[in-house]
């Protein structure tokens, strides 16, 4: 089922352990019967993760094990995070030279070392376990009672949450900053997609607006990224400043786009926003 609530969830309880058992076996699957190349198959196990975080997020005023289940996700989460590194590296050059440019840079990336397959093994089996940890705590998930009141207080918490990273993002776009932020946003958009159904005409333009800024974030995060990693390998020093200032100039230009999208996405206050996303639930509920 799609990654949101239905009407047919009776309770707030049963609606958040649906969708989380169901991204947990998604997870999963793409490590026992991989379809996909490791790399695409790692990013949906991590993208995954970050949606049942998210989604945990929204209701922790409710949830009395959120912290020990946080744990288990994010740990699941890095474990197999080292075995994108390379490939995402290689995917943020093609965005900054994409007609073949930066060809020593590309070499160097090339010929780093890739992890073996023991320890992409281990990696991947580390990252089952604690999901199927997580897994026997998530099918006995049971949340105070109040539904309304838990989404009210959870929408509340996350907004406050984003507006102080953001408030960081815009006074200096740090690496750090950037990070911060790009993951409030990730919580902004999750939680507009798994109220879609409450009005699906208002809140999928919100989901895809956050979408596209978690997207320019997480391009700036990259080049920081890159920027890191250049300053670790072997290049000419002509070679590493023509990089360099590539990445800086690109980092400049999507930090200049994602300043006003953001500014509007989370103007307002956070009791506001949740208010109306709480009444409209409500409605929604009761017409179902």
């Amino acid at each position: 089922m799609a990654y949101s609530f239905t009407t047919s969830d009776k309770t707030l309880s049963k609606g958040v352990r649906r969708i989380a058992l169901e991204q947990v076996s998604r997870a999963l699957d793409h490590i026992e019967a991989p379809e996909l190349p490791q790399d695409e198959a790692v990013h949906e196990i991590r993208k995954g993760v970050k949606k049942l975080r998210s989604l945990l997020r929204l209701v922790r005023p409710g949830l009395r094990d959120h912290g020990a289940l946080d744990a288990q996700l994010r740990d699941a989460a890095r474990q197999v995070s080292a075995l994108r590194d390379a490939a995402v590296l290689l995917e943020t050059v093609n965005r900054l030279a994409p007609d073949g440019g930066l060809p020593a840079l590309r070499t160097a990336l090339s010929a780093a070392p890739h992890l073996e397959p023991r320890a992409t093994a281990k990696a991947l089996n580390a990252c089952k376990g604690a999901l199927e940890a997580a897994r026997v705590g998530l099918k006995h998930l049971e949340l105070a009672s109040g539904g309304a009141k838990i989404l009210r207080a959870g929408l509340v918490a996350s907004e406050r949450e984003a507006r102080t990273a953001l408030t960081e993002f815009l006074r200096a776009p740090t690496a750090e900053a950037v990070h911060a932020f790009r993951k409030r946003v990730k919580d902004h958009l999750y939680h507009a997609r798994l109220l879609t159904p409450v009005w699906p005409e208002i809140m999928e333009p919100m989901a895809a607006e956050a979408d596209r800024l978690a997207e320019t974030l997480g391009q700036m995060n990259d080049l920081a990224v890159l920027a890191e990693r250049i300053g670790q390998i072997d290049l000419p020093a002509a070679d590493a400043m023509a990089a360099l200032d590539l990445a800086a100039a690109a980092r400049d230009d999507l930090g200049r786009s994602a300043m006003p999208l953001a500014r509007r996405m989370f103007a307002g206050t956070p009791e506001d926003r949740a208010a109306r996303w709480t009444a409209w639930w409500q409605i929604w509920r009761e017409a179902g």
